[in-house]
């Protein structure tokens, strides 16, 4: 098997509807809203005297190959780590053990991962990490985060994955939403999994984002 490549330069991705029109995604559409938590890191970083840009950076990186490796491993390939630092490979593997040791626990069966859906009901676009089968057969969205917590802004945009999904696939709903946060730390608590079976009031507030972000840019 060959191994594959991993896409350093992927560009951002860009929605359209079956006519062509461009629409947001769900993580643009979501900048609207105030990320405290976000905001009280950036201020802890300049506290320690370090440039927040270069270690968000650096932080990210960690994070996607993280994730990369995992949707390798989900479609059964052979990842070509050899560009990768030697520092940034033992992190993003070590986020990777700590998932599939959650992974193989819980029975499920991939139906798809970076599923790239758009709404026509609403008008907007999202990436669904993993789309499995429970043990009872019913739809679960995974959404993986590399991150310090699971914020609100999290359940908003798995709920308007959900949303996108369950609008394509009415006979066959999601029935189980999850957000695993992957640490990058050596320690075993540095992960997390939470779940839920309904995230209508996150939906709510992202429908009501997606309206004022849709009224800002007709002012431009």
């Amino acid at each position: 098997m060959d191994k594959v490549k991993f896409e350093k330069t992927k560009a951002h991705q860009s929605y359209k509807l079956a006519s062509g029109e461009g629409v947001p995604g769900v993580t643009t559409v979501l900048n609207l809203l105030a990320k405290p938590a976000l905001l009280k890191w950036a201020w802890e970083q300049g506290r320690a005297g370090l440039d927040f840009r270069k270690t968000s950076s650096a932080a990210a990186d960690v994070g996607t190959i993280a994730h990369w490796l995992i949707e390798c491993h989900l479609k059964g390939l052979d990842p070509d780590t050899s560009e990768f630092s030697p520092v940034d490979l033992a992190a993003a593997e070590n986020a990777e053990i700590k998932f599939l040791s959650w992974w193989d626990g819980q029975g499920m069966t991939v139906v798809g991962c970076e599923l790239q859906l758009v709404s026509t009901v609403y008008g907007y676009g999202g990436t669904l990490d993993i789309l499995t089968r429970t043990r009872e057969g019913g739809a679960c969205l995974v959404d993986l985060k590399t991150s310090k917590g699971i914020y609100d802004e999290y359940w908003h945009q798995v709920a308007a994955y959900g949303q996108i999904w369950n609008e394509l696939n009415p006979r066959d709903p999601i029935t189980k939403y999850v957000i695993c946060r992957i640490g990058k730390q050596e320690s075993e608590a540095d992960f997390e999994v939470q779940e839920r079976p309904n995230v209508a009031k996150n939906l709510r507030v992202f429908l009501a984002t997606l309206e004022a972000f849709k009224a800002i840019k007709a002012l431009k």
